[in-house]
């Protein structure tokens, strides 16, 4: 028998260590706790929000309203509204419990019918200006007097009707802090409680016409006969006005002789935008004396038409050169934009002196345009053209055409008072500078004002001249 070999066993040891499935390792998670929700941030942050807002709110209160606006919103629920509309159809007997809204009735009821209540009307304040009376009740008969036969009801012998004291405080406030209004002014009211319309105004009292103004009663000769062909040019856009071969400048061929008395100070009248309104153009033409420049828009019709009539009654005339005045006036297709290039500009330029003949410069009530850098190109191409100009801007002295600053525009508030104020301004200023340039819009108001200064202008020591005896020709090069 063979012995038995134990030096097989490490290697049958081996052997089943190779063949033994591997153990696995199972590992459990353990719970994780979770973590309660922490409130207390929330809580503050609302309680701040809302501290925050009413403080803010508070304060906003106080400082933007005044004590009757903080009572009324305080007793905004106590009291009744200060107006409230009825509904028609209420009854008599609704109006007995509620004399304010009253109840009852039909909505379809017609207004004026038996039972039928007030058509939706507007209830007033009660509470009436000092010094005058309240007004009863609308529709409301008087109460019969009092008498032995006619005993009061039960309970209301010498009882006064229930009074609301808050209404009444808010009354009082009110009653002081309002000043009594004149007593011109207080309007009546009618049976129906509504305040009465004014009366229409009287013949008398309607705004003055252009048939308001008087008659110019001096010696009106006309102009010289206009246009003058060598000083025209045709161009694209028409005939362009420009100095002549023998060196005449449009603005002295086209202006009104004068001569007058040097010792006195100027003072020239320049009335814009005609044209566009026939009965103030026919005014202006034949109602203001001959000295008077008139200036036509270059949006009107018929232009060469009107400025021959202008100058058949002896008038100067001008065309209004529309430019950038503010976001609030469209200077409209023709104006002078400071956005647009130059050669755009100078395109509207020359469009806008083709619409006529004849006349001596161009006038603009300045604006944005003429703070531009552009205005100096503009400036220099009227010169070109052999015309003046008036209103604000400013070029080299060898670039500039004879020009003039306006002194005011008397009308711009178009009131009587504020009229009379600027006339005067420009008194002043032709006094003290020997020469001014009032500038007025066609209006009737305007017109009769004028009249009435241009009339004392003798006593003043001042004379009235065309525009082109006030503006200033700038020195030619190499002279001061």
């Amino acid at each position: 028998m063979a012995s038995a070999r134990h030096d097989d066993l490490d290697d049958l040891d081996d052997l089943g260590e190779l063949d033994a499935e591997p153990s696995f390792e199972i590992i459990v998670d353990e719970p994780v706790a979770k973590r309660p929700l922490n409130v207390k941030p929330l809580l503050i942050g609302l309680l701040v929000l809302v501290l925050g807002g009413g403080l803010g709110t508070g304060i906003y209160l106080f400082t933007a309203y005044d004590t009757r606006d903080l009572i009324g919103l305080l007793d905004i629920g106590e009291s009744a509204p200060r107006l409230s509309l009825e509904l028609p159809g209420r009854g008599e007997a609704g109006k007995a419990a509620d004399p304010v809204r009253g109840s009852g009735g039909s909505l379809l009821t017609p207004p004026g019918a038996a039972g039928s209540g007030d058509m939706l009307r507007a209830v007033p304040d009660d509470t009436p200006p000092p010094g005058m009376a309240a007004a009863p009740e609308p529709n409301t008969p008087p109460p019969p007097p009092a008498t032995a036969s006619s005993p009061l009801p039960d309970g209301a012998a010498g009882a006064p009707p229930p009074v609301d004291p808050a209404a009444e405080a808010l009354a009082k406030l009110e009653a002081a802090a309002a000043p009594p209004p004149p007593a011109a002014k207080v309007a009546a009211v009618d049976a129906s409680g509504i305040p009465t319309q004014p009366s229409p105004r009287s013949a008398e009292k309607q705004p003055p016409g252009f048939d308001a103004l008087a008659a110019y009663k001096g010696d009106v000769k006309p102009l010289l006969a206009a246009p003058v062909k060598e000083l025209l040019r045709k161009s694209q856009l028409g005939e362009l006005p420009y100095p002549g071969p023998d060196g005449r400048q449009p603005w002295q061929v086209y202006a009104r002789p004068w001569s007058g008395p040097a010792d006195k100070g100027k003072v020239a009248v320049v009335v814009v935008e005609l044209g566009l309104d026939k009965a103030a153009t026919e005014a202006a033409i034949a109602k203001l004396p001959p000295e008077v420049t008139l200036a036509f828009s270059p949006y009107a019709p018929s232009l060469d038409k009107w400025i021959k009539k202008a100058r058949d009654f002896g008038h100067e005339v001008l065309i209004g050169l529309p430019v950038e005045m503010g976001a609030a006036r469209d200077p409209g297709p023709y104006g002078l934009m400071s956005a647009l290039s130059p050669e755009a500009n100078l395109e509207r330029l020359e469009t806008v002196m083709s619409k006529a003949t004849s006349y001596t410069g161009l006038v603009s009530l300045g604006g944005l345009y003429a703070s531009s850098p552009q205005m100096a190109g503009t400036l220099a191409a009227i010169k070109e053209h052999g015309l003046l100009y008036l209103g604000d801007g400013a070029a080299p002295p060898d670039r500039a055409p004879p020009s003039a600053p306006i002194t005011a525009v008397v009308d711009s508030d178009p009131f009587r008072e504020a009229i009379d104020m600027r006339l005067n301004q420009v008194s002043v200023a032709a006094r003290t500078k020997g020469r001014a340039i009032a500038v007025i819009n066609p209006r009737p108001l305007s017109f009769i004002r004028l009249q009435g200064w241009l009339n004392d202008l003798g006593g003043q020591n001042l004379v009235l001249t065309p525009v082109s005896t006030v503006v200033q020709t700038p020195p030619a090069a190499g002279k001061s």
